[in-house]
């Protein structure tokens, strides 16, 4: 048994630096091997690990030549160029005739614009434990990557990398496209609420129809007259304070809302007119009172709805 273990150790340090390519290989059913590849192949990076797992069984009659194994610190080299990927770690376990390798490669590639890269096939030598003169060589095929040169040069040349096994970087859109869609409703959206509550003519929803409805109905009734207007619109004045409003109480009519102090000249001018053609009888029929009162009521809603009335558009009439 020690002769054998010393022929054994013999040809290992006969055949560790040799070429393994000049030697004939060793036929699969002697021999099992299983390779985790990893799930990355594209978009490395220098300074990037890459790791490969190597799970080798050798059946007997041979035996495994540790000394062929990769060296740490190697750099692989193709037709005499180096590659840029050199093997950092090896995490090595071997069980008698079981090998277990976790090999840890760092990518230090120069390239210009994204070519392939790739870790060559190694060969692992074995010999004949009942022969040792007997020495056969055995393959792990290569690891092909693809090296960005982004890191590098911060520059990439898209059409000297039209790879057919890669498609085009895309950016999700539709989730951007939902923003717009989203934004662009809730600017339309708010756009007809502010026209809407800013309007003259329109009441918001929910909001005291007080006086747009009674303006629209003096503007169509071309036959009411003076008294009547008269007493339609104190009494929306007095419905919509919530008490009895005249010349001298009008601050109870300002406390309710501050916006009808705008038109104080108007509501003067109203009891003014009111006085005079419901008491004293002083006041006849006449087309520009009557439309005065419908103008004047107008103002009034838009008081209602905080609106100011500019001094530019009060209007006064002789009476």
């Amino acid at each position: 048994m020690l002769r054998f273990i010393i022929l054994v150790a013999c040809a290992n340090l006969v055949f560790a630096f040799e070429d393994p390519k000049k030697f004939p290989d060793l036929d699969e059913e002697f021999y099992t091997l299983s390779i985790t590849e990893p799930s990355q192949k594209v978009g490395y990076h220098v300074g990037d690990l890459v790791q490969r797992q190597i799970k080798l069984t050798v059946h007997e009659p041979y035996a495994l030549v540790e000394e062929s194994l990769p060296i740490v610190g190697y750099e692989k080299r193709f037709r005499g160029q180096l590659l840029g990927i050199t093997l950092q770690n090896i995490d090595k376990k071997i069980n008698k005739n079981e090998l277990d390798l976790l090999l840890t490669y760092q990518i230090f590639t120069n390239n210009v614009v994204a070519k392939p890269a790739f870790i060559t096939a190694d060969y692992y030598r074995v010999v004949n434990i009942k022969n040792p003169e007997e020495v056969l060589k055995l393959r792990v095929p290569e690891l092909t990557i693809a090296v960005s040169p982004i890191a590098i040069f911060g520059d990439i040349k898209v059409q000297e990398d039209m790879s057919d096994f890669r498609g085009p970087v895309l950016i999700e859109q539709q989730q951007y496209l939902n923003k717009i869609y989203i934004s662009t409703a809730v600017f339309i959206f708010s756009l007809f609420v502010l026209l809407y509550v800013y309007t003259k003519f329109t009441i918001v929803p929910g909001f005291k129809k007080t006086f747009l409805p009674l303006h629209r109905k003096l503007k169509k009734d071309k036959d009411i007259k003076i008294d009547e207007i008269i007493k339609l619109i104190h009494g929306q004045i007095n419905n919509y304070s919530e008490a009895s409003i005249f010349e001298k109480n009008l601050k109870d009519l300002y406390s309710k809302n501050s916006s009808f102090k705008f038109i104080e000249k108007e509501l003067i001018l109203f009891f003014k007119i009111s006085n005079q053609k419901l008491f004293t009888k002083q006041m006849k029929e006449n087309a520009s009172i009557r439309d005065w009162l419908i103008f004047f009521c107008f103002h009034l809603h838009l008081c209602e709805k905080k609106i100011p009335v500019k001094n530019s558009d009060i209007k006064l009439v002789k009476i």
